[in-house]
């Protein structure tokens, strides 16, 4: 029985990044329709920590709507550069260069949002929900380690992948070599 022969690293790891950049884009357009609603619809009906935090914030509620489109044409280009790279295609190369460099900057931007908005009220909402004074600390602790976990998480995937796709190139019939 034949085995089929592993894949050189180049591809592999474009394989991978492919993969990921149509993963993270497919759970971005999914979440899209929940943020259209949740950005465009009336506040008054919906429920949930971010309908009280666009409520109680109309700043946080305006940022969320103008980043809308940005984030919703970001989804299409990295769902579509993930594909190309899968078919270890130049021009998809370059488009997922593109939403890694977008991505370093929106993570960036994220984070100031997440310190600016996010995490202090959700750390306000989460501490009155906590029954036990002996807890309140704890509480604390993991909701703004959580926070910053989910700010380096962010920023990690697309600097590793913008660096990687940065030292592989394609040509038009095939991997050349990586340095």
């Amino acid at each position: 029985m034949e085995s089929s022969p592993l894949p050189s690293p180049p591809t592999a790891i474009l394989q991978v990044i492919g993969g990921m950049f149509i993963l993270f884009g497919s759970f971005a357009l999914v979440s899209m329709v929940s943020n259209c609603r949740l950005c465009f619809a009336s506040l008054d009906g919906q429920t949930g920590l971010m309908a009280e935090m666009m409520r109680s914030n109309p700043a946080y509620l305006s940022i969320m709507r103008a980043l809308f489109l940005p984030g919703l044409l970001f989804a299409v280009l990295q769902f579509s550069s993930g594909v190309g790279l899968l078919r270890l295609s130049a021009f998809a190369r370059k488009a997922a260069l593109g939403c890694a460099l977008y991505g370093i900057v929106a993570a960036l931007f994220t984070a100031w949002l997440t310190v600016t908005y996010t995490l202090p009220f959700t750390l306000a909402h989460t501490l009155q929900q906590v029954k036990n004074p002996a807890m309140l600390e704890t509480t604390r602790n993991v909701t703004l380690a959580s926070g910053y976990f989910g700010i380096l998480l962010g920023l990690l995937y697309p600097l590793v992948a913008f660096i990687l796709l940065k030292r592989i190139k394609i040509r038009r019939y095939g991997i050349a070599p990586s340095c």
